[in-house]
C-alpha cells in the first residue's frame, strides 16, 4: 500500500477538494431532476436557491448538504482536517431517497414526484464523494490507491449511469426522449410506454378542409378507469348537427368568429375509438376512403396516480410541445403558424346596415344571423354593435361617451371583417383610455357609417367624424 505523507497529502487532497467543487459548479448549470407534469427540469442552480427554503416540507433534506459541503470544502482549502461537516454532509446526502417531490401549489399541496434524475444530481452526488475522499486523504485515512479505488469507482458508476441512460432511450418512444432523456437528463424513473408517437411531417389535408368528427362518446365522457381523450379543437370542423368554419381575431386574443355552413356527407373524418388498451385516433380521407393518419393509444399512469392515455397529449405535461393531439392539427392542416399576416385594406365608404340579429336560433347559445349566414361571434359584448357594409367589408363600430351623456367627447372603436368570408381583419380605436371606471357607450344611432382606409378609420357620428387608428 503506498502511504501519502503529511506534505504529499496535503497537495494531493487540496486537487481533489478543487476537482470536487469543479464538479459541484458544474452540477448548478445542469438539469438536476423533473417532476411529474412538467416538462422542464428544475436546474441545480434554482434547485440550489429553493431548496433550503422548502425542502424540509418535502423530505428533502438532502440539499442542506450543500451547506456542510461548502463548509468542509474551506476547511480543506484552509489547511484543516474536517470531519464532523463532512459526516452532516454524507448523512444528509444519504436522505435523497426520502425527497418527495415538489409541492404543485400552495392550494392543493399536491406533490409532484420525481420522474427524472438529471447529469446535475450525477455530478452534485461525485462532487460530495470526491469531496469525502479529500478529506479522507488529508486525515491520511485513505492511501493514494485507496483515493485511485474511489476515483476509478467514480468512473465505472459514470460509464454505467450512461449506458443505463443509452438502454432507457433505446426502449423509449420519441416524446419520451425529448421530455424524459434529453441530453441534460441521465435517466427516467417512468416505465416505456412501448408505443411510437406517429408523427405527421407535412399536412394531409388543405388547410381549409372541414373534418368530420367522429368521437367515440365514452372518450369524452370519461368515468371510472377511462381517463379523458383531449383532442385539439378544430378550427374548421362538422358534428352531427352543424359543420363550421373558425377565424381567430389577429389583433383582439378573445375575437372569434364561427360561421355555420352546410354539413356534406364526404367530407374527411377524424375517428376516435376505443379499445381493449386504450384508444385509436385515425384520419380518414373520406367516410369509406382510406386511413392517412393513426395514432395507437394505451391507458397508463402517471407516478403521481394520474390516469392518461401514452403517447401524451401537451395537455398531459406543462410545457410539453409535441403529443399525439399537435400531430392531429397538423395532419389535418389546422396547425398554427405564428401571427396572423396583417393585410393591406383598400378605401372604401361603408353605410349599409349590417348588424347582427338580436336573438338566439336553434336553441344555441350565440347564434345570430349576420348578412345573410348564420354565425356565433366572440366576445359576447360585441354583438350588438351596430355594424356597417362596404362592398368588400363589414365594420362593426363601438362609441364610448367620455363625457357623461353630454355626446360632446367621443371615443371610437371599430373591427373589420372580410364582407365575403367574414374573417377578422383588424381593428382600430384612437388609443384613448376612459377617464373613469366606466364610461357608457354612446346611442348605437350615433354612428351613420365609416370610411375604411388602411391605416385609419374614420366613424361618421350624428356628432361629427371620429377618426381611430389601425392596432
Amino acid at each position: 500500500m503506498i502511504q501519502l505523507t503529511e506534505q504529499s497529502s496535503d497537495i494531493f487532497s487540496k486537487r481533489l477538494t478543487y476537482a470536487a467543487c469543479a464538479l459541484w459548479l458544474v452540477s448548478l448549470a445542469l438539469p438536476g431532476f423533473m417532476v411529474d407534469s412538467r416538462a422542464e427540469p428544475l436546474f441545480g442552480g434554482m434547485i440550489l436557491l429553493l431548496g433550503p427554503l422548502f425542502g424540509w416540507a418535502v423530505g428533502g433534506w438532502a440539499v442542506y448538504a450543500n451547506i456542510f459541503f461548502l463548509v468542509a470544502a474551506v476547511a480543506l482549502f484552509l489547511g484543516r482536517r474536517p470531519r464532523g461537516s463532512v459526516l452532516t454532509m454524507l448523512a444528509l446526502a444519504a436522505t435523497l431517497p426520502l425527497f418527495e417531490g415538489v409541492i404543485r401549489d400552495e392550494g392543493s399541496g399536491t406533490i409532484l414526484p420525481v420522474v427524472g434524475w438529471g447529469w446535475g444530481a450525477v455530478l452534485w452526488i461525485f462532487s460530495l464523494i470526491v469531496l469525502t475522499t479529500a478529506a479522507a486523504t488529508r486525515t491520511q485515512l485513505l492511501s493514494l490507491l485507496g483515493a485511485s479505488v474511489v476515483l476509478g469507482l467514480l468512473l465505472v458508476s459514470l460509464v454505467a449511469t450512461a449506458g443505463f441512460h443509452l438502454n432507457q432511450r433505446s426502449a423509449a418512444n420519441s416524446q419520451e426522449r425529448s421530455l424524459y432523456l434529453s441530453g441534460g437528463m441521465a435517466f427516467t424513473r417512468v416505465p416505456p410506454c412501448d408505443l411510437p408517437l406517429t408523427s405527421v411531417d407535412a399536412p394531409l389535408l388543405p388547410s381549409n378542409a372541414i373534418v368530420a368528427l367522429d368521437v367515440d362518446p365514452e372518450l369524452v365522457n370519461a368515468a371510472g378507469s377511462t381517463p379523458y381523450l383531449w383532442l385539439p379543437k378544430l378550427p374548421n370542423y362538422q358534428n352531427s348537427d352543424s359543420a363550421w368554419v373558425t377565424f381567430s381575431d389577429p389583433v383582439v386574443s378573445s375575437g372569434e368568429v364561427m360561421v355555420r355552413v352546410a354539413i356534406s356527407p364526404d367530407r374527411p373524418v377524424l375517428q376516435a375509438r376505443k379499445t381493449q388498451q386504450g384508444a385509436v385516433l385515425r384520419l380518414l380521407s373520406r367516410p369509406s376512403g382510406p386511413v392517412l393518419y393513426e395514432q395507437k393509444l394505451k391507458v397508463t399512469s402517471t407516478l403521481g396516480g394520474t390516469r392518461l392515455y401514452c403517447p401524451m397529449s401537451t395537455r398531459s405535461f406543462t410545457g410539453l410541445r409535441v403529443g399525439y393531439d399537435t400531430n392531429v392539427l397538423r395532419a389535418v392542416g389546422q396547425e398554427e403558424y405564428g401571427a396572423p399576416r396583417r393585410e393591406k385594406l383598400v378605401e372604401e365608404d361603408a353605410r349599409i346596415p349590417c348588424n347582427l340579429s338580436a336573438e338566439d336560433k336553434d336553441g344555441t347559445e350565440g347564434l345570430r344571423d349576420w348578412d345573410g349566414r348564420q354565425v356565433i361571434l366572440q366576445p359576447e359584448s360585441v354583438r350588438s354593435r351596430p355594424g356597417f357594409c362596404s362592398d368588400t367589408y363589414i365594420v362593426l363600430t363601438y362609441i364610448s361617451d367620455h363625457s357623461a351623456g353630454g355626446l360632446k367627447d367621443l371615443s371610437p372603436i371599430a373591427q373589420v371583417f372580410d364582407r365575403k368570408t367574414l374573417r377578422p381583419l383588424a381593428a382600430f380605436n384612437d388609443r384613448r383610455v376612459c377617464p373613469t371606471v366606466h364610461c357608457e357607450e354612446a346611442p348605437r344611432v350615433t354612428a351613420r357609417g365609416v370610411r375604411v382606409s388602411d391605416a385609419q378609420i374614420i366613424i361618421e357620428t350624428t356628432s361629427g367624424d371620429l377618426v381611430a387608428t389601425r392596432l
